[in-house]
């Protein structure tokens, strides 16, 4: 797979360092599944010379949308892009979301890891059929009332939302995965469980399923290269039985099963 060229659409300020970055790719929106990801960079900057990763957010027609956080040189050199700037884009890549017809879907959000929910959320409401009994509920949290992020664009979805800040400037006060255990306290065979955030949370969301029995996907955030498991810059230990393994999580990821998912414990 290699890079193509697209032009930039537009770039919108969500929050002062959260920014949506729009472009036009038809074989990329064609492709593309909710918890895949893209390699972006634009042509315009010699350095940092290595792409970034970024999950794709949401799908229209030929469409992308990417969300980020400004953290470094690379994204901020993405913020100064222009309407017109052209970025070199490599994808889909990686291992999505999955789930079937008719399940329940549980979504659960941390700060910019609502970054791929959006994609998924919108592609379980266009896969509902007319009678279909399948539910959508999100659970999103954030530090405060500024980082919770498309809520407006979820509640397109028909989802059931709840919220929590730790700061209690908007929904209840604490963390998220505290939230999700007071209101799911009796769940149902039908039910899958999807999660992107930071690690402790992820930590906390995998650990309560696993417990309580529900299938359960965690998309993992690592540094990657190439996004093609060459450089083996993205290994993560993943369990299967009493044997730990490395994989890429380009590769294998970013969205795993909660089971196979070890941290240094």
């Amino acid at each position: 797979m290699i890079f193509h060229k697209v032009p930039v659409q537009y770039i919108k300020i969500i929050t002062e360092d959260i920014f949506l970055l729009r472009f036009c790719s038809a074989p990329v929106a064609d492709q593309a599944h909710p918890g895949q990801f893209v390699m972006v960079h634009p042509t315009k900057y010699m350095e940092p010379l290595l792409p970034r990763p970024f999950s794709i957010h949401r799908v229209q027609g030929d469409h992308i949308e990417i969300l980020f956080k400004e953290v470094g040189q690379g994204t901020r050199q993405l913020v100064d892009l222009k309407k017109g700037d052209f970025l070199e884009v490599k994808g889909p890549l990686g291992r999505g979301f999955h789930f079937d017809q008719g399940q329940d879907l549980i979504l659960v959000a941390g700060g910019i890891g609502v970054a791929p929910l959006l994609f998924l959320a919108e592609t379980w409401k266009r896969s509902q059929k007319k009678n279909s009994k399948g539910s959508l509920q999100l659970f999103i949290g954030a530090r405060t009332k500024a980082e919770l992020l498309c809520l407006k664009a979820f509640e397109g979805t028909g989802a059931e939302i709840f919220i929590a800040s730790e700061d209690g400037s908007w929904g209840e006060k604490g963390l998220i995965t505290q939230l999700l255990i007071k209101k799911i306290k009796k769940p149902s065979h039908n039910q899958v469980l999807l999660a992107c955030g930071p690690n402790p949370m992820l930590k906390a969301v995998r650990d309560w399923a696993v417990q309580k029995g529900i299938p359960c996907q965690l998309s993992l955030e690592t540094r990657m290269a190439c996004g093609l498991g060459a450089c083996l810059g993205c290994v993560v230990a993943k369990k299967k039985g009493t044997e730990i393994a490395y994989v890429n999580v380009c590769q294998q990821g970013p969205v795993f099963e909660a089971q196979e998912v070890f941290w240094d414990e």
